[in-house]
């Protein structure tokens, strides 16, 4: 769920006082050991400590008791294991980047993976617009849609209308040309239903995986835009929020202690 700005600040309050006690135990227990030879260096304001200890004492782990109750593994048979592999669900990878244009449209660069192409190269890529507004897609994730996992891999970037005529506009005023990035979808898309359009010459096949690629992403993206977009503005908000808190509180620079010791039969680790 969307969080205030008010609850965003106090979890990164919350996080940056548990990160601190945290750093105030480790500290402490790093001065806690023997120290036989210590060196300093400090640089730039910086300071490290290099701190020769004694060895810690090794705690002995209890021998774990042979288990009796279990018995022999049982061997699959060639039919089980047959049906057990094919039971498994396909695994194909997404690789694609994505250009959102004023949250209304957006452009797909499809890249054929290699789990999908023969020794090639160069992998191909396809151009895409969809009339989907996929800003809140996560750049990183997996799903699964009719017993084939998808992993997706990619990027996704706004070009907002707005700020690109101010752009221009800034570049003409001090005498420089400025080439929008702006640009309009190929077609024009039915109001109010998602689809997409692959744009190709005909001077290449399209690759059937392209289209079930993106039929199933399209389909769980939108099955699932409300959550995403919830965790994108929970995202943004804790973002916000801790740059403030950073900006409030801007970091001093903190020593550094390290503690080693010989590897030796008596003090190995």
């Amino acid at each position: 769920m969307p969080i205030t700005e008010v609850e965003a600040k106090s979890l990164i309050d919350q996080q940056m006082e548990n990160k601190a006690l945290q750093e105030a135990s480790r500290r402490a227990e790093l001065e806690a050991m023997t120290v036989t030879k210590r060196h300093v260096i400090e640089k730039d304001g910086r300071r490290v400590t290099m701190n020769r200890v004694a060895p810690p004492a090794v705690k002995a782990s209890p021998r774990p008791l042979p288990d009796t109750t279990s018995g022999a593994s049982k061997q699959l048979t060639p039919a089980e294991l047959q049906a057990l592999i094919a039971s498994q669900p396909e695994h194909q990878s997404i690789s694609i980047s994505v250009t959102v244009f004023d949250e209304g449209h957006s452009k797909i660069l499809w890249r054929q993976t290699q789990d999908n192409r023969e020794m090639q190269q160069v992998a191909p890529e396809f151009e895409l617009w969809a009339n989907i507004n996929l800003n809140y897609l996560r750049p990183i994730s997996s799903f699964e849609r009719d017993n084939v996992v998808y992993n997706y891999f990619g990027f996704t970037h706004t070009i907002m209308r707005e700020g690109e005529a101010w752009r221009s506009a800034f570049a003409k005023e001090r005498g420089h040309d400025y080439e929008s990035r702006w640009q309009e979808p190929p077609v024009i898309f039915t109001e109010g239903v998602p689809e997409y359009v692959v744009v190709n010459n005909g001077s290449r096949p399209i690759p059937p995986e392209l289209y079930q690629q993106m039929d199933a992403l399209f389909a769980h993206y939108l099955e699932n835009e409300a959550a995403f977009k919830a965790q994108h503005l929970r995202s943004e908000a804790l973002r916000k929020a801790k740059d403030a808190y950073l900006k409030k509180n801007p970091p001093e620079p903190k020593e550094v202690i390290i503690n080693y010791w010989p590897l030796t039969k008596e003090g190995a680790q």
